[in-house]
């Protein structure tokens, strides 16, 4: 087993491990809930993923967490499996053509997805079936929810860009 590749594995395991254990946060009653809403912290935990390690890790570590969130929500087995795989793909592609790997831009692609995210389960799970008073929820619920989720990608962001770091080889750094 070369350095290099030894290297990987090291870093891959400990953003499986983080990828985890933040969906065991995400999960655990009344951990992290402010005034009745939980943040959603997978979704860019595997964004940040995407930003410093690239489409393709990305997508594998999104599909995978979003098999896990579709473990314990209220959708259709797949839906988050896919919404997770589409945009850590496009987030690693998006910050490899177009954006630079600067926090803000961070922050606000994880603000873009979980919002994005938030509002096709709004849309699936209560327009189609017309509830009562949806504007209400989608104002008091949704939107802080992808505030709050995209204010906990802030520390996602300094602890992956320090893995990022660490672990790549010094000829291949930025």
């Amino acid at each position: 087993m070369t350095k290099y590749f030894r290297r990987k594995v090291i870093k891959f395991f400990t953003c499986f491990v983080i990828v985890f254990a933040s969906y065991i946060i995400q999960t655990t009653p009344g951990l992290f809930e402010f005034f009745g809403i939980k943040p959603i912290l997978v979704l860019p935990a595997c964004i940040c993923i995407a930003v410093f390690e690239g489409e393709f890790a990305g997508g594998l570590f999104g599909f995978f967490a979003g098999l896990l969130c579709d473990s314990a929500s209220e959708t259709v087995f797949g839906f988050n499996a896919f919404i997770y795989l589409s945009f850590c793909v496009l987030a690693g592609l998006a910050t490899i053509y177009i954006f630079r790997r600067s926090t803000i831009n961070i922050m606000l692609l994880c603000l873009a997805a979980v919002f994005l995210r938030s509002a096709l389960e709004f849309f699936f799970a209560f327009v189609l079936y017309e509830y009562p008073d949806l504007d209400v929820f989608f104002y008091t619920v949704i939107a802080p929810q992808a505030v709050l989720s995209s204010i906990f990608s802030l520390p996602y962001c300094a602890l992956f860009r320090w893995l990022h770091k660490k672990f790549e080889p010094e000829e291949t750094r930025e």
